[in-house]
């Protein structure tokens, strides 16, 4: 698969591109949020729950934004308070819109727990203010950067999906083997390949007029259809006393039992076999004329095992196929005639693009 011709690899850039870009614009009107840890030190015998207690009181932290000058952007205020605590160490966040108003807001409140706990537990009430985790708050809305690079990662693989599910579906679909493929893997000939237009099969008759003494039988098989284009070679070719149309479905040509002559007494007897019958009447007359002649032989005809008897006493054979048999039925067939002299195929109920490779094949480079 090319990588610009058959694969859209536009499609995953464009779709890491959307999603970073929604990712910025969320983020965008996503409001303001700095984080500053301040860090108080329990020395005391009190514990440090009661100490968390005061600086998540409201009114702790109403009175500690409310000791705060106002700036040009406004009073500042407190959004979000976390608490974080060990038996002595309290880790205090506070949240707000800038990054100079959280680190005011955590210094403030924390002064003002401490003079609250020394209201509430005397001036040794074991509370400590140890100052500012890190210089600096830290932003965590909007955070537009790490927003985009994760849109964009995720933007860029569902693109990788969404591409290759678009290129195989644009794909050609495989097509099935042709006609003239399946013979040639098989090592067969083909001789015609007619379609169910073919008018007199014209192709057929070509193919088989040049082979004196031809016999055309129809299937040994009761069930087995008769190609119309054999039917209609036949008659044509009948013109010229070339073809002899034999009908070999059974009862025809059935072996009669009975008891030999008394002159025979002694002599092992058996009645002519069904496939020996056929060949006396099909060949007989072609044999006496010096030509062992050509037997046209269905596909179906060889479910029946008098039918390779018959073709071993031609001088040639051509087996009748459908276009769409199966590849593995040709070779099957071509190994059952082995000891036949099979010189090819003849396609019939073909495609009209397979007569056309057909007759392509035929024309001289």
């Amino acid at each position: 698969m090319a990588l610009r011709s058959g694969f859209p690899w536009w499609l995953p850039l464009l779709t890491a591109a959307i999603a970073a870009l929604i990712a910025v614009i969320a983020a965008q009107s996503t409001a303001s949020a700095w984080d500053a840890d301040v860090h108080l030190w329990a020395s005391g015998e009190r514990p440090a729950a009661d100490f968390a207690d005061i600086l998540l009181d409201p009114s702790i932290q109403d009175s500690a934004a409310d000791g705060l000058m106002a700036s040009e952007f406004g009073r500042a205020a407190i959004d979000d308070v976390s608490i974080e605590y060990t038996d002595t160490l309290i880790r205090l966040t506070v949240r707000a819109e800038t990054e100079s108003d959280a680190e005011l807001l955590a210094v403030s409140l924390a002064q003002a727990a401490l003079d609250e706990a020394r209201s509430r537990f005397g001036d040794d009430s074991g509370l400590d203010l140890l100052g500012l985790v890190r210089p600096g708050a830290r932003k965590v809305a909007p955070l537009t950067e790490l927003s985009a690079a994760w849109a964009s990662a995720v933007g860029l693989a569902a693109g990788l999906i969404l591409a290759w599910t678009v290129a195989a579906r644009s794909q050609p679909a495989t097509s099935p083997p042709s006609a003239l493929g399946r013979l040639g893997r098989s090592g067969l000939r083909p001789l015609a390949v007619l379609n169910p237009r073919s008018e007199h099969a014209p192709a057929l008759t070509s193919a088989i007029r040049t082979m004196s003494g031809v016999v055309a039988i129809t299937s040994l098989h009761a069930d087995a259809p008769v190609p119309s284009q054999l039917m209609q070679s036949a008659t044509r070719l009948a013109a010229d006393k070339t073809v002899l149309w034999l009908d070999a479905r059974r009862p025809a040509f059935q072996p009669t039992f009975g008891a030999p002559p008394f002159t025979m007494r002694f002599v092992e007897w058996s009645p002519m076999s069904r496939s020996g019958r056929i060949r006396q009447a099909a060949l007989g007359s072609a044999a006496n004329a010096g030509d062992a002649g050509c037997v046209l032989l269905i596909l179906d005809s060889l479910s029946d095992p008098d039918s390779v008897a018959v073709t071993r006493a031609a001088s040639d054979v051509i087996l009748i196929a459908r276009a769409d048999t199966d590849a593995d039925e040709l070779v099957n067939a071509k190994r059952t005639l082995n000891s036949s002299p099979l010189r090819g195929v003849v396609l019939t109920n073909a495609d009209e693009s397979d007569q056309l490779d057909f007759e392509l094949a035929q024309l001289p480079e």
